[in-house]
């Protein structure tokens, strides 16, 4: 599970424990229900502009170890406190840990008391989209990276950031993590087939099924498949292991000067 290691390295790594959104929290009640199959809908670049962060101070002693887990929480606080002062955070906590949720991360911070497994709220919160009439959110039913880990709680993040985002909820069958995709903003993404047509994620499902769900469901026109490769980390071999779009219909590959099997894939 290599990519809890990158914690070590402290907030550099804030792309993976925090999750862009579209919308704000409502003032009141707002219809969630379920979007029309036919809206056709735009999952943006990660750096279009949003109206605020969500994060999860999800870390625990269990998965994290007692030495390591303290300082994952104090990098937790440090990304939220560096955030907030460009754009509103808000962040899921244990109702337990709010006090000290509210110590690391200040006092300008949103705390949301729910239950958690773990930090990840790229891979387990909800993928945002848009189109002219609004906004809405995509759930694509995390299940702990194909069962690697407990998820009871983080399956059900992203409808609980769409409810109090106060976007409605677009439901699939497909499984996947939000980190498992990059888009350009202009209809093109990047996907890998070791961690999307995983058996422990889409067991049955052909890449020309699979396919035509992201098309539908987050507007795209390009889908780019990856090989990947599976059971190196805890991803199986998410995108951004490999390329990042630098613009539309520009990418950067991956580049280490310590080749691995899972890095030269």
């Amino acid at each position: 599970m290599h990519r809890r290691h990158l914690f070590k390295l402290g907030a550099a790594t804030a792309g993976a424990v925090m999750l862009t959104a579209c919308a704000d929290p409502p003032d009141g009640d707002v219809d969630t229900d379920v979007v029309n199959d036919s809206t056709s809908w735009r999952m943006p670049d990660e750096g279009e502009p949003h109206l605020r962060t969500w994060m999860a101070f999800g870390a625990s002693a269990e998965i994290w170890g007692k030495r390591l887990n303290r300082k994952v929480q104090q990098n937790l606080g440090a990304i939220a406190r560096a955030i907030a002062q460009f754009e509103p955070v808000s962040m899921l906590v244990r109702p337990e840990e709010t006090e000290l949720a509210r110590q690391l991360a200040g006092p300008g911070i949103e705390l949301v008391p729910v239950a958690l497994n773990d930090l990840w709220i790229r891979d387990s919160g909800p993928v945002y989209v848009h189109n002219e009439s609004g906004r809405a959110a995509v759930d694509f039913n995390f299940n702990g990276w194909g069962g690697k880990q407990e998820h009871k709680s983080d399956a059900m993040v992203a409808a609980e950031v769409a409810k109090r985002a106060g976007v409605p909820t677009i439901h699939t069958e497909l499984v996947l993590e939000g980190g498992a995709i990059e888009v350009d903003g202009r209809g093109t993404a990047i996907v890998t087939e070791s961690c999307v047509l995983n058996d422990n994620r889409n067991r049955g499902r052909s890449k020309g099924e699979v396919e035509a769900e992201l098309r539908r469901l987050l507007g795209l026109h390009k889908v780019i498949w990856l090989p990947g490769i599976a059971g190196m980390d805890i991803t199986d071999g998410h995108t951004d292991f490999y390329a990042r779009f630098a613009g539309p219909g520009s990418s950067s590959p991956g580049w280490t000067t310590t080749p691995t099997p899972l890095t030269m894939r």
